[in-house]
């Protein structure tokens, strides 16, 4: 077949190359059949090529579409992972929160922590693990833990008292102002022997004082105190000031009448 009728079939119609080369043949073969023959080995060449890259471009197109999917599945895992990372921060930092908002600070005179008290009761148990309970009287807290506790009445403006029972071997007084309830000073009395204050602030001031037989240790800084200790007759007993220190004669004195 001609270069020309070629050129012809191609632009007045859309016949494939394939069915011009096998025309071709067709006139080839009445032409000069050798030439035909080639053709027509010219033409299955040019089908396998075309075949081969067909084949080609659709393995690529599967491989792009492959390493597509992974990255979407990527994009899709990340979120979710940071999403799990996310939560198990958040959770992390409610703990966190919540255990520095409610357990209260070691060394601060006005908390009611147990934890570092010295000390273990009849079964061995360290003061730490011991139930804490708010109660409505001093006797009712005596009924609690066996024994008696004398203290003093409070001065302006701490004259609103709360009593508590550490376990059943302590008694706790806190001395608190009437309209703001803020701390003023607690009392502490325990069985045993050791400092049951809960308080173990590093003071600058230690000094030991005897005060109708007994041996007080204070502790504090720049002449006031914020801890007085003492032990008598198999008990152990606290003062703690509040925000404000005491001078010693403050202190001393809320001591001379516990008991």
């Amino acid at each position: 077949m001609k270069e020309d009728s070629k050129r012809l079939l191609r632009g007045m119609t859309e016949v494939r190359d394939q069915y011009i080369l096998e025309a071709e043949v067709f006139y080839q073969e009445k032409e000069d059949p050798g030439l035909a023959k080639e053709s027509v080995k010219k033409g299955e060449e040019a089908k396998e090529e075309k075949e081969c890259t067909e084949k080609e471009r659709i393995d690529k197109e599967k491989k792009r579409s492959k390493i597509q999917d992974a990255k979407k599945k990527k994009i899709l895992t990340l979120p979710r992972v940071l999403g799990i990372s996310l939560s198990i921060a958040a959770a992390c930092m409610v703990l966190f929160i919540r255990s520095h908002t409610h357990a209260p600070k070691s060394g601060s005179p006005g908390s009611l922590s147990l934890e570092g008290t010295q000390g273990e009761n009849s079964d061995g148990a360290t003061m730490s693990e011991w139930n804490v309970e708010e109660v409505d009287s001093l006797q009712k807290a005596k009924e609690l833990t066996g024994f008696d506790l004398r203290i003093p009445e409070g001065k302006e403006p701490f004259t609103k008292k709360t009593f508590t029972v550490i376990g059943d071997d302590m008694i706790d007084v806190r001395y608190l102002q009437e309209e703001t309830s803020a701390l003023g000073y607690d009392i502490r009395k325990a069985r045993g022997e050791g400092d049951i204050s809960g308080d173990y602030t590093k003071y600058a001031e230690t000094q030991e004082v005897d005060l109708k037989a007994r041996k007080v240790t204070l502790k504090g800084e720049a002449g006031t105190y914020s801890l007085a200790l003492w032990e008598e007759k198999g008990f152990s007993y606290a003062v703690r000031a509040g925000e404000k220190p005491m001078t010693k004669e403050e202190i001393l004195e809320i001591v001379g009448a516990v008991d």
